[in-house]
Formats: C-alpha cells, structure tokens, sequence
C-alpha cells in the first residue's frame, strides 16, 4: 500500500516541482524587465558623461560652462549664453503656461458646464432635432479631448506654426521688424506646456477630499472663494510638481523652438533678441560635427540632463498633501478648518473669470492651430507627393511612411512586453513600500523626464555605431527607451483596474500565480495595454529630435531596417527646414494632425468602454 502512495505521489510532486520552478523564472523575468529602467537611466548617463570627456578635458570644465564665446573654428566653446537662454526662455514659458495651466485646471474641475443648454421654441424638427443632439455634449469631455489633443500633436508642428504665423505677428509689433528670439520662444513653449500643467493640476485638485469644498461653503464662503482660497491651496503640492514637470518639458524641448529663437549663441538684449538654447545648439550642429566639436555638443547634452536630472529631483521632494487619486488627507481637522475659514472678497471673483478666460485661450489656441494645418494641408495638397516614386532630390510620403511603419513595429516589439513585464512584478509580486519599488519608480519617473534630444545623443553614441550607421533600427532601440516609462505605467494602471475577486477565484481553481497572471489577469487588462500601445505609437509618431540623430534624414528607403530611413516628423522637418518643400511640410503636418486625432480618439473610446464596463 505505502509504494502505491509514493507512485501516485510522485508525479504530485513532480507537477509541484515544475509549478514552483516556473514561478521563480518568471519572477525572476518580470524583476529583469522592471530593472531594465535603472540600467537605461545609468546607461544614459555614463555615455553621455564617457562622450563628453574629450570636450571637458581640452578645454576645462570651468571654462566650457562660463566661457561667453561659442566658435568651433576657433576652438572657443564656451555655453554660458546657451545656459541663460534657456533658463529665461523656460522661466517665461512657465510664468505664461503655467498660469494659463492651473487657471484651465480650475475651470475644467469646477465651471466648466457639463452639456449645452440651447433653448429652440421653433416649429422646425430638422433644427430641434440638431439643438437636441447638441444638447447631449459633455462639455467637460470635449475639454478633456482638446487637452488631449494639444498634448499629442508633435512639437515639429508647433514649430512649424511657429515660423509661420507666430513669428510673422510678432515682428509688427517691433520697429525692428524681428519676430524671432525670447518672447517668441517663451510663448511657443507656453502653447506646449499647457496641457502637461493644466492634466497634472486637474489630477491634483480633483484629489482633493470634497469636505474642504463643502466646509468652505459652509462657513459662508462663495463658490469661487471656496475654490481659490481652500481647494486650489489644499491642491499646491500637485500644482506645484505640475509646473516643475512643465519646467522640465519647456528646458528639453529643441524642434519647436530652433525655427523661432533666431539661432545667436550670443546673451539676450531684449524680448526679440536673437538667442540659442541648449537644446538648439545640439540640433543645428550635431549633424557635421566631429571630434573636439562633437564631444562639446555631447558635453551640452549632459548639462541639459543635469538641469533636468536636478529638475526631477526637486519634484520628488515636493512634500505630498495627499495620497494618490482616492484623496487621503495627511492633513489634520485643524488645519483643515483652518484653510477653509477666509474672508470675503473680490479676488476670487476676478480669478473665476480668468480661469474662464484661459480656458477659452487653450480652445482658441487648438483651433487656430488645427485651422492652420488644414487650409495650408489642403491648399498644396498633390497626388503625387502622397503616390509619387521615391526619388533622391524629391521628398514623397510612402517611403516615410513605410520606415514610419517599421520603426513603430519594431520599437513596440521590444517596448510592450518589457514594459508589460516591469509592470506585472511591480504591481503583482513586488511589496509596495519596498525601498527596491521606490528606487525603481523612481528610475522610471527619471527616464519619463529625459528629453527627446538626449535620448537621441545616446542613440548616436551607442546605437548607431552598433549598426554602422544611422538607421531604422538605431532609431527603434532609442524609441524603446522614450516610449517605456509610458507602457509601464499604463500597464500598471490596468493592471489596478482587474478585481482581486479574479485572482482569488483562479487560485481557488488551483491555477499558480503566474498562469493566473497570464491567463486572468492580463487578458481583463487588455483594453489598458492597448492604450499604452497607442499612447506609444502616438509618441513615435511625433518625435523627431531623437531620431534625427538615429534613424537618418534621407529621402528614400530601401525597406531594410539596418538602413537610413526618415520618420514622418524627420522629413516634415527636413522639408521646412530647406525652405524649398513648404506644401510638402504642410501636408506632413495636416497628416500628423489626423493622425493624432484618430489615436485620441482611439484611446477615449477605449476608456469610455473600460469605465462602463466597470459601471455595470
């Protein structure tokens, strides 16, 4: 009888074995992935430092940072300049869209009405018909798509319309007739940093728990008083952590502004000076530049990340009033009281109105933009740039198009599941509040604020030289690391989202942890995973400064990935840049521009089922 036992539990044991083994790899898998985003960060770092040593060791680090005289030819390489620049042009950006941010915030979380109220007495059913279905609009979602939507369209447009239109109004305003310089950079960057600011304060004034809104009025506060004078300081930390990312998005940012900041590594004098940044320094010389030369533009580089690696920093220090979205107050009943007690006034009053107004700026602003790209889209629109023959001398779509393709394909091949894998061991076997957790979001918060022309700079320095030259593979290996930090945290969004009943019912089954994990768990995810794939392709779409240096700037492409090949943005760029293919820029841009729209409304619409079916 005993040896009958032990044969029938032998292959128990066996099954038991085999179970526990493939456990462990898996952990061991997902813990890989999720350490991915620490070696990427420092991976970064050191090249940049390893390709700036040549520049620093020649002409001194001192002198390279305070030095007034930026000339390759005469061995001067001096950025102090630069440094200043982009400081004023990102503290103007700041002061104007992060105003315009945090007013829209407001406005969207508390005045902006939810449907029309369009009243028609008429006897036509035609007219009563469209009144009603107007009627029916969420104007809060239609705000939230065009904060969407002002986030997704690629900065090589807003750059665009930039050169086009905003310098052009600009230079009537000067006897001098320059549009270019400070005042034109800092507006661009503002347009660009509103819908960060305005996402990220919404996000932390609707944290705030409602019994301040509530206790406010109670003590006989106005609405707008209750508003400015204890939700919107109850809401500082996340107000605050909004306009420091914002800080860091107007410091990184170089497409959007080389068409426009007039391109003189000289000090400003004034509004309408012409100046250089960091950024644009690296993008206008990075392309010829070699030795000496090439290792100072690299050593730019990595002062720019220091900006930012310091900007990140300060935004993690940012105390925080309350935890996550669920509103948990760390605040005492005290304090609460006493932040809700106010006085009565005017200026609250004057401040309903200015959300109000710069609410309507964001939506005049879209469509000012929008309606640009389209009548000069539609204006030059030619058959033959869209189904012409590639040709060397002659820019066409359907190559760009093509290495457009592969470049996403082969960028979310990589990206997904090492993303999905990080998320997976961060939300589903990893402690919380491990010191190991805090360190790895922490590097991928950090990877997520790297600028584009960063991650371009290391994609020329190990990448590219890895395949032997720029090419479309470069390019995806470099988009991976962008579009990381992206999957990972819309992974683990979802991952949130499926309810613990659904683990408990396949352990229950006697399925182990990681069948569950992939036959439960991240199959209910599937509609968040898809939203991180398109957010991804999104971010693919509308970047350019780190693929310029990467995937290439040529007009032809062979199909091959291990060959150059430009991006929809790179060739947008190239051919606005020359002067000499304006139509073709613009029909690159009104095809971005729906692409971008399509995405957005892609991910609402998978949103609007995900929050239904959690409703039902």
């Amino acid at each position: 009888m005993q040896n009958i036992n032990d044969t029938a539990a032998a292959p128990k044991n066996s099954r038991a074995a085999k179970t526990k083994a493939k456990e462990i790899f898996a952990r061991i898998i997902f813990l890989i992935c999720a350490l991915f985003s620490i070696v990427a960060v420092l991976g970064i770092i050191g090249y940049i430092c390893y390709g700036s040593i040549p520049a620093l060791r020649e002409v001194g680090v001192f002198k390279f940072l305070f030095g007034t005289t930026w000339s390759p030819d005469y061995g001067h390489y001096g950025i102090l300049p630069m440094i200043v620049n982009s400081i004023i042009v990102t503290v103007g950006a700041v002061v104007l869209g992060g105003t315009v941010g945090v007013f829209t915030a407001v406005f969207l979380s508390y005045w902006c009405p939810s449907k029309f109220n369009i009243k028609y007495n008429g006897k036509s059913a035609f007219i009563r018909w469209w009144v009603n279905r107007i009627n029916k609009i969420n104007l809060s979602t239609v705000f939230d798509q065009v904060i969407k939507l002002l986030a997704g369209i690629p900065s090589i447009i807003y750059g665009l319309f930039g050169l086009e239109i905003l310098v052009p109004i600009l230079a009537d305003l000067n006897s001098a007739n320059i549009g270019q310089g400070i005042l034109a950079c800092s507006i661009l960057l503002a347009v660009m940093i509103v819908p960060t600011v305005a996402s990220l304060a919404k996000n932390a004034i609707d944290a705030v728990p409602q019994s301040y809104y509530e206790g406010a009025l109670a003590l006989g506060n106005t609405k707008a008083q209750a508003v400015f004078r204890a939700v919107v300081p109850a809401a500082r930390s996340g107000i605050m952590s909004a306009l420091i990312l914002g800080v860091g998005r107007a410091m990184g940012e170089a497409m959007a502004v080389i068409w426009v900041c007039g391109n003189r590594a000289l000090f400003p004098d004034g509004l309408f000076s012409y100046i250089r940044t960091l950024t644009t320094n690296i993008v206008m010389e990075m392309g010829y530049a070699t030795g000496i030369h090439r290792s100072a533009l690299i050593a730019t580089g990595l002062v720019l990340l220091i900006f930012i690696l310091l900007i990140i920093l300060s935004m993690n220090l940012v105390p925080k009033d309350f935890k996550g979205k669920r509103g948990e107050k760390k605040l005492s009943p005290d304090k609460e009281a006493e932040i809700t007690y106010k006085r009565k006034g005017i200026g609250s009053a004057v401040l309903k109105w200015a959300a109000g107004v710069c609410a309507f700026l964001v939506a005049a602003v879209l469509i000012t933009v929008v309606a640009y790209i389209v009548i000069k889209g539609i204006s030059g629109f030619s058959w033959d740039f869209f189904a012409g023959d590639a040709r060397i001398s002659v820019p066409t779509f359907l190559p760009a198009f093509y290495a457009t393709l592969e470049l996403i394909g082969i960028s979310l091949a990589i990206a997904l599941p090492l993303g999905i894998c990080a998320a997976v061991y961060l939300h589903e076997y990893a402690k919380q509040d491990s010191k190991l957790v805090k360190v790895i979001r922490t590097f991928i918060d950090t990877l997520s604020g790297i600028p584009s022309i960063v991650f371009g700079l290391f994609g020329s320095l190990l990448f590219a030289p890895l395949f032997g030259n720029r090419c479309v593979l470069a390019g995806a290996l470099t988009m991976v690391l962008v579009v990381l930090p992206t999957v990972i945290r819309s992974t683990e969004e979802s991952l949130h989202a499926v309810p613990m009943t659904l683990r408990e019912a396949s352990y229950g089954l006697g399925a182990s942890k990681v069948r569950t994990i992939f036959k439960v768990v991240l199959p209910s995810a599937f509609p968040g995973i898809a939203t991180a794939a398109i957010l991804s392709i999104g971010r693919i779409l509308g970047e350019s400064a780190a693929l310029v240096f990467t995937m290439g700037t040529t007009f032809v492409f062979t199909g091959n990935p291990a060959n150059t090949g430009s991006s929809l943005t790179v060739l947008l760029y190239i051919c606005a840049n020359e002067g000499f293919h304006m139509e073709e820029a613009y029909m690159l841009a009104l095809t971005l521009l729906v692409f971008s729209l399509l995405l957005n409304l892609i991910v609402y619409f998978i949103e609007k089922r995900v929050k239904k079916s959690h409703s039902i």
